[in-house]
């Protein structure tokens, strides 16, 4: 298992710890929120059972106004109306008050309750009305045994039902602080176990890190012994760190490989080095016996051939180690410099075309170098005259009429590649071409159309 892996399942871990705490705390929240509603709704049931009372405590009233004025008839009148409207407004409030039930025994004593309320209505809209229209002597003892009967065990019952929703109301306050106090317990161990979780399988996770970097540091050095070209040390596989010691030795495995391709340039190079050489020796044995200055011309075309031959490896070279000095500059200057740099007879063989002068941003120097190559591989091979050198769009294209090249453009950029017949050149100027374009992150591009071989560079947008 990589490294990557172990800290995303620690990391995975974790995680549902602190979702679990956040589940627990909304969970707490949900809870809490319950508990509010079913407090305030044992609230609420108090204060009806109350307002229960305060009607019982008016009935009273009015059975003791109507007993003690009930010769007046208006005043007993006035009272049983307002018995009217009170058993009325109970009546709306009996529903209620049940519905809000939350027992089958808090319900069957509401119910009981309401019943003796009906009791005290048809004993005071009856009995006591009827002992009021009497014409005889009144006696209210009977009555008032009755009423007080009821009234007793209306006043006991709502007592009970108050006691009964207080001890309720009660419990549910305790049960929420208990919960309270065992959320705060479990929240505070969850934060410790992911933190000593996180603390040890970090601490895990560093000493192997740490183990496997002191292998791996055991492994470079061994490369500054006995010639050692490659890293030779075990730190497991599927891991970040044996990816790195993989691909050091692949890069190791690439220099060598650039050290054996250098081997096999030179070797080339001394190659081509040997033609002009022999040709030089060859003319020199026959300077001994004649005296002809063609002679010695050919002489110096051989060691100026040599001379650029030199040059192009030395600068070939230096593109391997080569720091790109940036600047922004017009593909018009661009074409300006390169062009100063060739020596040209005529004029008339190069038609300059800019259709629009965009900037660049590249090192002017190399990049110089490279159109040089282009413009002066255009010039030697081509079969008429002008070739075309036109500026559009991001682009820099290079025209000659010429025979269209027998292989693709990846064959001419190799170094010492050229075209079967050709027999001037050291084929190495598009291979520099190509490397410059490279290292600016620009595009070669090569194709033929309408007898003109195209070469083209394709820069990036500024």
């Amino acid at each position: 298992m990589t490294i990557k892996q172990r800290l995303y399942i620690s990391f995975s871990l974790i995680l549902f710890i602190l979702m679990f705490i956040i589940g627990v705390f909304f969970y707490t929240i949900f809870n809490l929120n319950e508990v509010h509603n079913s407090q305030k709704h044992r609230y609420d049931q108090i204060r009806r059972v109350e307002k229960l009372k305060e009607y019982n405590n008016s009935f009273s009233w009015i059975v003791l106004d109507i007993i003690t004025d009930f010769e007046k008839m208006n005043i007993v009148n006035k009272r049983l109306q307002k018995a009217d409207e009170l058993f009325e407004n109970l009546l709306l409030q009996k529903k209620d008050t049940i519905n809000n039930s939350e027992s089958m025994k808090e319900k069957e004593n509401l119910e009981l309750i309401f019943l003796e309320f009906e009791n005290t209505k048809k004993l005071i809209k009856q009995e006591l009305y009827e002992l009021v229209l009497k014409k005889e002597e009144k006696n209210f003892n009977l009555f008032n045994e009755k009423y007080d009967q009821i009234n007793t065990l209306i006043q006991k019952l709502l007592i009970e039902e108050i006691a009964y929703l207080q001890d309720e109301l009660n419990k549910t306050e305790k049960n929420t602080e208990n919960f309270i106090e065992t959320i705060k317990l479990e929240l505070v161990i969850l934060l410790l176990v992911a933190i000593i979780l996180s603390f040890i399988i970090s601490g895990k996770i560093i000493k192997e890190i740490k183990d496997k970097l002191y292998k791996l540091n055991e492994g470079v050095l061994q490369l500054f012994k006995d010639d050692e070209n490659s890293i030779k040390v075990d730190i497991g596989e599927n891991n970040e760190l044996s990816e790195i010691t993989n691909n050091l030795n692949s890069y190791l495995e690439k220099q060598h490989e650039i050290i054996h391709s250098r081997e096999e340039l030179l070797r080339n190079i001394s190659h081509e080095l040997k033609t002009p050489i022999t040709k030089g020796k060859f003319l020199l044995e026959n300077l001994k016996n004649k005296n002809e200055s063609s002679e010695i011309s050919n002489i110096n075309r051989v060691f100026l051939d040599i001379e650029e031959l030199t040059s192009k490896l030395l600068e070939r070279e230096k593109l391997n180690f080569a720091t790109l000095k940036s600047s922004e500059f017009k593909v018009s200057s661009l074409i300006l410099e390169a062009l100063s740099k060739l020596a040209i007879d005529d004029e008339s063989k190069i038609k300059l075309e800019i259709k629009n002068d965009f900037y660049i941003l590249a090192d002017k120097y190399y990049l110089t170098l490279a159109l040089k190559n282009l413009i002066d591989n255009a010039l030697k091979y081509a079969q008429d005259y002008p070739i075309e050198i036109e500026a559009k769009n991001n682009r820099l294209n290079v025209k000659n009429i010429a025979q269209k090249l027998s292989n693709d453009l990846i064959y001419y950029i190799r170094p010492f590649t050229r075209e079967p017949n050709q027999q001037s050149g050291h084929g190495l100027g598009l291979n520099i071409v190509n490397k410059i374009i490279q290292k600016h992150n620009f595009k070669l591009e090569y194709y033929y159309k309408d007898s003109h071989n195209i070469f083209s560079i394709i820069f990036k947008n500024n």
